[in-house]
């Protein structure tokens, strides 16, 4: 499977089903069936699980397979069918039900293929299609005017390249916007998936920007722990990584200077045996040449292969 882009939002998603997955399904156009038990499902001895699936409490209502799309998957659609298949033979389900994805951004419809299948003859032996909402191409009236709630998706209404200005200015909305939707006791942690969504989205906000645009401690959310931990380890990789470049650094400057030490060494102790030669040959003529070339510390062969190389 190929992927890009990025996962860490599914969990995020999966917090904000539990707390207004029925919102999240009227944007749907799940309108039957509430209220819903929402769930993640691992099935067995396949290695397949869908994002969400919701569970209508009625026997009025579909059930839900519903993925939150945050990367480039071109077999989503058939993952989806995949599981919803599977699901409903290991559970042995045999009622309606709905294929639905959320895409956070145009790219990631567009790298989906189509769910179906063309024989050698050219005829069509199955096609299907989800319900598919991409959230980028979304205005933010029709997020609120599905429900106020879905205001924490706000931020991939608006476009990445937004101004820091702009989106401060957005972002404080938005936060206003949820504290007036949820319960007071839901507020914090509403408020924590809505800064979990804007960093999802805009990747070069900093810690203190996003505290002046939320009025909110980042330091006391999940989300803010998640990130600073991340920095920190970040952070530790990297001071790692500096240190081992520096002792490699060291390592070759020390090895340098003992080389040249040693090569030093080396030619005063050959140029001392080289004098002593020259000694003995002005005080008695002709040196025997074991003496010679055992001074030069060689033998007399590999002297003169040193001498033709």
């Amino acid at each position: 499977m190929e992927k890009s882009g990025n996962r860490g939002s599914d969990e995020t998603f999966y917090r904000l089903m539990q707390t207004s997955g029925d919102a999240v399904l009227r944007l749907l156009g799940v309108t039957a069936g509430y209220p819903y038990q929402v769930q993640a499902e691992t099935l067995k001895a396949k290695h397949v699980s869908p994002d969400i699936v919701a569970i209508p409490t009625t026997r009025r209502g579909d059930l839900v397979f519903l993925e939150f799309q945050g990367y480039r998957d071109p077999f989503i659609r058939h993952r989806l069918a995949e599981t919803a298949l599977l699901y409903c033979r290991q559970k042995n389900y045999r009622g309606p039900y709905i294929l639905a994805i959320i895409y956070t951004e145009q790219a990631w419809f567009k790298a989906a293929l189509p769910l179906k299948a063309v024989n050698s003859a050219g005829n069509l032996t199955f096609q299907g299609w989800p319900i598919e909402i991409i959230l980028e191409n979304l205005q933010e009236e029709e997020l609120l005017a599905a429900d106020p709630r879905l205001a924490v998706l706000a931020p991939y209404t608006v476009p990445k390249n937004i101004s820091e200005e702009n989106l401060a200015v957005k972002a404080k909305a938005w936060g206003d916007l949820v504290r007036q939707a949820y319960p007071e006791e839901h507020s914090t942690e509403i408020l924590d998936l809505l800064i979990m969504f804007l960093m999802n989205r805009f990747r070069k906000i900093n810690r203190k920007g996003f505290r002046a645009m939320m009025n909110f401690d980042l330091t006391d959310t999940v989300a803010g722990r998640q990130v600073f931990r991340s920095a920190h380890r970040k952070g530790r990789k990297e001071g790692l990584q500096e240190g081992e470049r520096k002792g490699r650094e060291k390592g070759r400057e020390e090895g340098l200077q003992e080389g040249l030490q040693e090569g030093k060494e080396k030619g005063w102790i050959q140029a001392a045996r080289e004098n002593l030669l020259d000694i003995l040959t002005a005080r008695f003529g002709l040196v025997p040449q074991d003496i010679y070339y055992s001074n030069l510390g060689c033998d007399r062969h590999d002297y003169c292969l040193q001498a033709v190389l």
